[in-house]
């Protein structure tokens, strides 16, 4: 049996049938009833009086066709049952969510349960429904799947449809809608507001605030943006701190080793010093001043090999000084037949 009956309100009913449902419970007197047919449960509701009546049909135009995972499902109406006009609606065997809640679910389970919900709603004011009385009793969650359904579109509205005051339970109405008067969807963000303090006592308290706020205006302009603000409330931390480990990712990957600063030094020496020897051995008068030319250059190259070694660390010397053999072999060994060979046209 469905455990969100209330104990008060059950009351067995003899079994009635007239051939196509089967009365197996009364789950409110005149208002809702659990049946049977071809081997299948569901909900009829019921209303009692022209006005009852008049607003079950309202609720049957706002319901049928619509379909989502998380909304218990509208099949039909039915003018001829054992309790009379009834919407045929569909069974959901589980708990109410203030019993869920009692339960003590884990955190996770009740970010899954709120995430339908939002979902849910989301959908509702999609298609343009202001649900009016989102509640604690009319959220269930499927004892089989742990699913969420909401339920219950009897005080909802639509902009087509729209009345003023229908609906709402305290504590979880907006003051708009106590008081009477038009609504939109931030109606349903304040019952969403005080939903999500039943969900996460002392969280979110920045979003319950906002959610709970008496001006429409300053509560979230929809449940989409709501959604966003919940899903990523506890994210930007978590953001800073990846930010940050990036951001010393690249600079420890961009920042040069005393290795490569060692290389670059030799680099600046051959790009600096080497075309100085050659203008001063092109501006060489003698052989002398040729041979002073080249003293010099040998004498500043003490500073890269022997000076600027000292700046590697011990375990990368090894690689530095194959640095400077490989540079020396390619950059500075043809220096000295350019020598000769200057020699030789000053001698000539």
């Amino acid at each position: 049996m469905s455990e969100f009956v209330s104990e008060t309100m059950r009351e067995v009913t003899p079994s009635l049938a007239d051939g196509h449902y089967e009365i197996v419970e009364t789950i409110r007197p005149g208002r809702l009833y659990l049946a049977e047919r071809s081997g299948k449960r569901f909900i009829l509701k019921t209303s009692s009086g022209a006005k009852g009546v008049e607003m079950l049909k309202r609720e049957y135009v706002l319901s049928i066709g619509l379909s989502h995972p998380y909304l218990a499902y509208v099949f039909t109406w039915e003018e001829n049952t054992p309790v009379g006009p009834c919407i045929v609606q569909e069974f959901v065997e589980g708990d109410t969510l203030d019993k869920w809640l009692a339960g003590k679910p884990s955190l996770n389970e009740r970010k899954k349960a709120f995430g339908e919900l939002l979902s849910v709603v989301e959908y509702l004011h999609g298609k343009s429904i202001i649900h009016n009385d989102l509640t604690p009793a009319n959220i269930l969650i499927s004892k089989s799947t742990g699913t969420l359904r909401l339920i219950d579109l009897g005080f909802a509205d639509h902009e087509s449809l729209l009345q003023k005051g229908i609906g709402g339970t305290r504590g979880y109405a907006s003051p708009e809608l106590v008081a009477g008067g038009r609504v939109d969807v931030r109606s349903d963000i304040f019952s969403l507001g005080a939903l999500m303090r039943d969900f996460f006592p002392g969280r979110y308290r920045p979003l319950v605030r906002r959610c709970l706020q008496a001006d429409p205006d300053r509560r979230f302009r929809s449940t989409a943006e709501l959604t966003r603000a919940w899903r990523w409330y506890y994210r930007p931390l978590w953001l800073v701190w990846a930010a940050a480990a990036l951001a010393a990712l690249v600079v420890w990957t961009m920042t040069p080793t005393a290795l490569d600063r060692a290389k670059a030094e030799v680099d600046r020496w051959y790009e600096t010093e080497v075309p100085a020897f050659r203008e001063a051995l092109k501006a060489a008068s003698s052989t002398d001043e040729a041979a002073a030319a080249m003293n010099e250059l040998v004498g500043r190259m003490e500073y890269i090999n022997s000076d600027l070694p000292a700046s590697v660390p011990e375990k990368d010397r090894p690689a530095f000084h194959a640095y400077l053999f490989e540079r020396y072999n390619s950059d500075f060994a043809p220096l000295q037949n350019e020598l000769v060979s200057r020699v030789q046209e000053l001698v000539n």
